[in-house]
């Protein structure tokens, strides 16, 4: 009996505490320990409404408690790494199989000549001794010029400006010598001119005017160029120069290794967007020019054998970016001469580091701003031309 007495008190005690968690809004479940209990119970007197005494049984509860978080979580929590001790790695590298290409964007060469008999370039005579000078410490194993390469401008279909006349033999002069400055400084490369749209304008000029000219070749020479094409005004095939010439613009490609190739181009986009559309229109790896804008974007595409990458870039151009260039956006003042404008142009070169046949390679877009350049930590600054 004692004992049964003994258990109802202790449950009637254990609902005490209950009570007073749930009132205080305590989960049990987030009790850690509980660390004290204090369980008072005394009577206590009053009178009712009829002045009799009434004894009533009265209690407290007290609880000391820890909360479950009091020790840390039940999980281990994230702690710093250890210490550890790592030996330098010592790079295994094979520069030997990998070759170097040197990619010439856009020259446009031409002139303006004024009454006066100056001479007044379109090209950008600083950015072209910069890439020559970067070419120098190269030993390039090839060197792509990638199109409109001369301006042509007597021959183009727009405003004909007065001072573009008498100027395509001037023109063709400081190209050549162009030419010869990459081959004397690049001896044991191959040198590759493609066409673009502005080299493209003498045949089409001599198409629609004088067909029949437009095969002539010298006397006994059958296997030579034509003498009003590009190939024959630049002495190409002469030993002293022994450039190929890629035509056919905009069909013309020349393939660095089986993985990138490179096109003057002919899709022109605003905002930086044309390099995105060229690499989703090719489907292979490409370095074009046409745009004179600096511009580089990746793609990954899903194939049969995994993932494959592939990239379009523009190394800029190497003609002037001040309004010279006769564009859509420039013009001339009541004397003939350029008006200073500002182009979306940046002017620069590429550098490809690759491997021959279904290698590797790596493209590096090279910018050339005011006549100077760094690349690979070397600074080259414009001479005096």
């Amino acid at each position: 009996m004692a004992e049964a007495f003994k258990k109802e008190l202790a449950k009637s005690r254990l609902g005490k505490i209950a009570d007073l968690l749930e009132r205080s809004g305590i989960d049990p479940e987030e009790i850690g320990a509980v660390e004290k209990v204090r369980i008072s119970e005394w009577q206590g007197l009053t009178k009712n409404d009829e002045g009799e005494a009434e004894i009533h049984d009265l209690g407290g509860v007290s609880v000391v408690i820890a909360p479950a978080w009091a020790d840390g979580p039940e999980w281990p929590v994230v702690q710093q790494a250890p210490p550890i001790t790592i030996k330098p790695v010592k790079a295994k590298t094979t520069r030997s199989k990998y070759k170097t290409a040197v990619v010439l964007p856009d020259p446009q060469i031409g002139f303006r000549m004024y009454e006066d008999g100056e001479l007044d370039p379109f090209h950008d005579e600083a950015s072209m001794d910069v890439a020559i000078q970067i070419l120098v410490g190269l030993d390039a194993d090839m060197v792509v010029n990638l199109g409109d390469f001369l301006d042509f401008a007597e021959f183009g279909k727009f405003e004909q400006e007065p001072a573009f006349a008498k100027t395509t033999q001037a023109a063709v002069d400081r190209g050549h010598r162009f030419l010869c400055d990459q081959r004397v400084n690049a001896p044991d490369a191959h040198i590759v001119l493609l066409e673009g749209n502005h080299d493209r304008r003498l045949q089409k000029a001599v198409t629609n005017n004088t067909a029949a000219a437009l095969h002539l070749k010298r006397a006994e020479a059958p296997d030579d160029w034509p003498v009003m094409s590009v190939p024959y005004l630049l002495r190409l095939n002469e030993d002293h120069l022994n450039v190929e010439y890629v035509g056919g613009y905009p069909a013309g490609i020349y393939w660095i290794n089986q993985n990138l190739a490179c096109i003057h181009g002919h899709i022109t986009r605003s905002r930086g967007s044309t390099v995105a559309a060229v690499v989703d229109d090719e489907r292979t790896s490409i370095i074009h020019g046409h745009i004179h804008r600096i511009e580089l974007q990746h793609k990954t595409r899903r194939t049969f054998e995994g993932a494959k990458r592939s990239l379009a870039a523009s190394p800029g151009c190497l003609c002037r970016i001040d309004g010279a260039v006769p564009s859509t956006k420039g013009s001339t003042d009541p004397h003939g001469r350029p008006v200073n404008a500002v182009e979306d142009w940046q002017q620069g070169m590429a550098v490809v580091t690759y491997e021959e046949g279904d290698g590797n390679f790596d493209v590096e877009l090279v910018p050339i701003s005011r006549g100077e350049a760094i690349f690979r930590g070397t600074y080259y600054r414009a001479r005096s031309t």
